[in-house]
């Protein structure tokens, strides 16, 4: 006759022993969190315990580093300006910034706009303006950035990119916006 049970009659599964899957899981994760918390509250105690030490000396190591970051958008900044000083220099800053057309759709506009902030525009200095006057604005992101330099006379020149390159220079970018004003 047959066994009316499905495992006819075999002995059960021992027990398992040990922590469950889960539970090891959820442990290695909170072991993780743990030590992130203290390198995150260990770390600011540190910073806390340098700025205090010489605060002035933190400050010029972090402008130090951000000068040095927009340093290379400076001098794009500088080269254009010294392009578009001439009708075959905005011509073909025009033609490397295909996406100018945006706000210039024709090479003729453009070289108009140009030919009109020439008589404002003075020569950028080499030496970037220092970041806590109000001559420098920057901003960088992940979908490009924009740099504003305000001349001496009052003028605003602003460039702003898209986060693809034009070339091969990593200072180089593919202008979206040019405009003095």
């Amino acid at each position: 006759m047959a066994e009316s049970s499905w495992d006819n009659n075999r002995t059960s599964r021992p027990a398992k022993n040990g922590m469950p899957t889960w539970m090891k899981v959820s442990l290695g994760c909170g072991i993780a969190a743990l030590i992130l918390l203290c390198t995150c509250v260990g770390g600011s105690f540190y910073l806390q315990h340098k700025i205090k030490q010489d605060p002035k000396g933190f400050e010029n190591r972090i402008k130090g580093m951000v000068q040095k970051k927009i340093e290379g958008d400076w001098n794009f900044l500088r080269r254009a300006i010294e392009q578009i000083n001439t009708d075959e220099g905005a011509k073909a800053l025009y033609a490397a910034n295909p996406k100018l057309s945006q706000q210039y759709p024709s090479e003729a506009q453009f070289l108009e706009a140009v030919k009109g902030w020439r008589p404002e525009l003075q020569p950028v200095p080499e030496a970037m303006p220092d970041l806590d006057s109000h001559d420098l604005q920057y901003t960088q992101g992940l979908g490009g950035g924009w740099l504003s330099y305000r001349f001496p006379n009052g003028k605003h020149v602003r460039l702003a990119w898209d986060s693809k390159k034009s070339t091969g220079d990593p200072n180089s970018h593919q202008l979206i916006e040019f405009t003095v004003r």
